[in-house]
């Protein structure tokens, strides 16, 4: 997952879509408490030294509420379930603990900070492997059980998200980033993807929102039009911004394009299973309303092809205004 890993990185190293990760996916008292103004990165080539090749982090430092207290927040993106993840988060975590007390970054009275643990996987399979250490290590009594680690991570699997979860009202009146992020990557139609990034764009008009929307843009060139194949006909761009008026056009193409495709199969599925008059127009206007309910952009184009289909069945002009809503003159001249 090396080039999804880059692009989840370059994402997270706002600090807006920490932000917005603790307050909408960490369901926990203490997020309250912080002070989300103090975040701040924490250089981690000096954490791992030569073990950096092996770990995707990302740690950042915040303040909670006006206390000196830190939490340190580590990130590791997962595409495929790993049985061992809760080992790689270990070892981590005490290079991590080893290079506050080398570094003196410690607290008052010689603690070290907690810190929150955090994968985010976005793989399609469930994550059905431990997610606490313990669970790992055989338990041969409970005299040795005892003396095993115990260091659970927090989980954060976007499968388990629904749309409605994602695109609720919560969700949308925060603008929370991450949750857009979420539904691009479970969007199944080229339509969603349109309606998703038209409301991420609103989102990233606000000020200093800069850096994050050539950081989205990154992540879509290099990550989510390799997965996503209605994005692959969008041309590369450096900034979200850029797409607003291509995005328009492209999904001008793709309605059009299921204008097509559901006339002909509504004339295919007609011709099956049509014995009497009128079924196929039946089956036309079927699919084609279908297509392009609550959908303004292309119902004039999509009409004339319905009173075309109709026309070719010599249906009266009285009928075939009814079917598309298109005044007699309109449907002479389509005859012409």
């Amino acid at each position: 997952m090396a080039g999804n890993d880059n692009g989840y990185k370059l994402i997270f190293s706002q600090p807006d879509m920490v932000k917005d990760l603790l307050l909408g996916f960490v369901n926990q008292d203490w997020v309250k408490d912080v002070d989300f103004s103090s975040l701040t990165p924490v250089p981690t080539e000096r954490i791992t030294g030569k073990l950096s090749c092996r770990y995707n982090d990302i740690v950042w430092k915040v303040r909670l509420h006006e206390s000196e207290l830190y939490l340190c927040i580590m990130l590791e993106f997962q595409s495929t379930p790993d049985q061992f993840m809760p080992l790689r988060i270990m070892t981590y975590m005490g290079l991590l603990y080893q290079h506050l007390q080398e570094t003196r970054q410690l607290l008052p009275g010689g603690l070290l900070p907690p810190v929150l643990p955090i994968v985010l996987y976005n793989g399609k399979r469930k994550w059905r492997h431990p997610i606490d250490i313990h669970d790992l290590v055989a338990h041969y009594c409970e005299d040795l059980s005892r003396f095993s680690p115990r260091l659970p991570f927090l989980l954060i699997s976007e499968r388990d998200y629904t749309e409605e979860t994602l695109s609720s009202p919560r969700m949308k009146e925060t603008k929370n980033l991450v949750s857009a992020l979420f539904r691009l990557e479970n969007a199944d139609s080229d339509h969603r993807i349109y309606d998703v990034l038209s409301e991420l764009l609103t989102w990233l008009e606000l000020p200093g929102q800069q850096p994050l929307s050539q950081a989205m843009a990154a992540w879509y060139n290099r990550v989510f039009r390799d997965i996503k194949k209605g994005a692959q006909r969008m041309p590369e761009f450096e900034d979200l911004t850029e797409v607003q008026s291509m995005l328009h056009i492209t999904v001008k193409e793709w309605r059009r394009k299921a204008h097509r495709e559901g006339l002909a199969e509504g004339r295919a599925e007609g011709r099956a299973e049509g014995r009497a008059e009128g079924k196929i127009e039946g089956k036309i206007e079927g699919k084609i309303e279908g297509k392009i309910e609550g959908k303004i952009e292309g119902k004039i184009e999509t009409m004339h092809q319905v009173a075309l289909a109709m026309i070719r069945k010599d249906e009266p002009i009285e009928k075939i205004s009814t079917y598309t809503g298109l005044s007699k003159e309109a449907i002479e001249s389509l005859i012409e």
